[in-house]
């Protein structure tokens, strides 16, 4: 009697791969695949010796808690792409809510100061970095983590001026109140 599964034939004792089948080149082997081989070697044991149920039913078990670890390892990688995803997008919006304020910080070599508003956010060789506008007209980045002060930035006060013609009475800085004239009407 000869048995035939996926172009693997058995007779008695010995296995022959036919001519017209090609290889699979696949490494693994999946849930179907040990299911098909353990049905094969059920239906091709010998039956003065036959294989312990046992073994079948341990084979089986194993399967099946290698395929859920590979299921977790999946999940894990996804669950992983997603959090770096969140992560970056969680970075860019911090720095977002920092432009326009005056921040201090550290430079990388961790001896540099430096100070002024901040323009932009960009994400650079993975890291958020903040571009950051010096109050002497340079403009330099800033990784985020080294930013020591975060404030809002102060505005320019302008001081007031002093003009002799301007109705502002100088002790209250209110102006003062002026007589309304009606507006002189033409006739036509």
């Amino acid at each position: 009697m000869t048995n035939t599964i996926n172009g693997t034939s058995k007779s008695g004792s010995s296995n022959t791969l036919s001519g017209s089948q090609s290889i699979i080149t696949n490494d693994t082997l999946g849930k179907d695949d040990f299911l098909k081989l353990l049905i094969a070697q059920m239906q091709n044991q010998d039956p003065l010796n036959p294989t312990d149920n046992k073994d079948s039913i341990a084979q089986l078990a194993q399967f099946s808690s290698l395929e859920q670890m590979n299921n977790i390892a999946t999940s894990m990688d996804a669950l992983n792409k997603n959090m770096t995803f969140f992560s970056q997008q969680s970075s860019l919006i911090q720095g977002a809510a920092m432009i326009g304020k005056w921040v201090s910080g550290v430079d990388i070599d961790g001896k540099t100061i430096l100070e002024g508003t901040v323009e932009a956010v960009k994400w650079l060789d993975g890291d958020p970095k903040l571009r950051i506008l010096k109050e002497d007209g340079t403009v330099v980045d800033l990784e985020m983590g080294l930013i020591t002060l975060v404030k809002e930035k102060t505005p320019e006060i302008i001081p007031p001026v002093n003009d002799e013609s301007s109705d502002i009475n100088e002790d209250t800085g209110a102006e003062e109140d002026k007589p309304v004239t009606e507006p002189e009407l033409e006739t036509v």
